[in-house]
C-alpha cells in the first residue's frame, strides 16, 4: 500500500509541476488547472519554445515559430465549470492556439479538437472530456520566427483528474 501511495504522491507531484526548461511535446512548458474562479490564468510567451511543430489539424495551421505547449484536462460539466477560454497575444505576431489530443500527439497532423485565436474562444461545449495538448503559437500566415507573450483565460476550472487509486 506505501508503494501505490507513493506512486500516486509522485505522480500528482509531477502533474502540479511547472518546468522552464521543459520546451517540448513530450515534455510540455506546463499543465494547466484553473479553479473554479478560472486562476490561474496561463501566461508566457511562445518565444524560445517549442519549434518543431510543423503542421497541426491536419494542415490547416501549423506554428511558424515557436510555440508554447501547455497539457490539459478537460472534464465534462459540472466537473470542468468554464465556458470559453480567451486568448490575448502581444505585439509582434497573431496568437493562434490549437487543442490536439495528448493520445494524437502535437506534431502528428492529427485533427485538431478545437482552435482559437484573438478574436475566437474555445468553447467547452465543443470539447469532449480528455486530455490535451494546447498548442500556443503564431498564425500560419506571421512571418518566419514571429512569436510574443500570451494569456489564456477560462472562466471557470479545467479541474485535475484522479486516473487511478489503489488500497491494498
Amino acid at each position: 500500500m506505501k508503494r501505490n501511495l507513493l506512486c500516486g504522491a509522485t505522480a500528482l507531484a509531477a502533474l502540479f509541476s511547472m518546468s522552464a526548461g521543459a520546451q517540448t511535446c513530450a515534455s510540455p512548458d506546463t499543465s494547466w488547472h484553473p479553479d473554479a474562479a478560472g486562476t490561474p490564468a496561463l501566461s508566457g510567451t511562445t518565444c524560445g519554445h517549442e519549434a518543431g511543430i510543423i503542421s497541426v489539424c491536419q494542415g490547416a495551421g501549423g506554428a511558424p515559430a515557436a510555440a508554447y505547449v501547455a497539457q490539459v484536462t478537460i472534464a465534462d460539466a459540472p466537473g470542468g465549470s468554464f465556458t470559453n477560454i480567451d486568448f490575448t497575444g502581444g505585439a509582434g505576431y497573431a496568437i493562434s492556439a490549437y487543442l490536439v489530443p495528448t493520445s494524437s500527439g502535437c506534431n502528428a497532423d492529427a485533427a485538431c479538437t478545437t482552435v482559437g485565436d484573438a478574436t475566437t474562444n474555445m468553447l467547452h461545449g465543443d470539447i469532449p472530456a480528455g486530455s490535451y495538448f494546447l498548442i500556443i503559437t503564431g498564425a500560419d500566415f506571421d512571418a518566419p520566427g514571429a512569436c510574443g507573450p500570451f494569456t489564456a483565460a477560462a472562466d471557470g476550472t479545467l479541474p485535475v483528474t484522479l486516473q487511478s487509486f489503489t488500497v491494498g
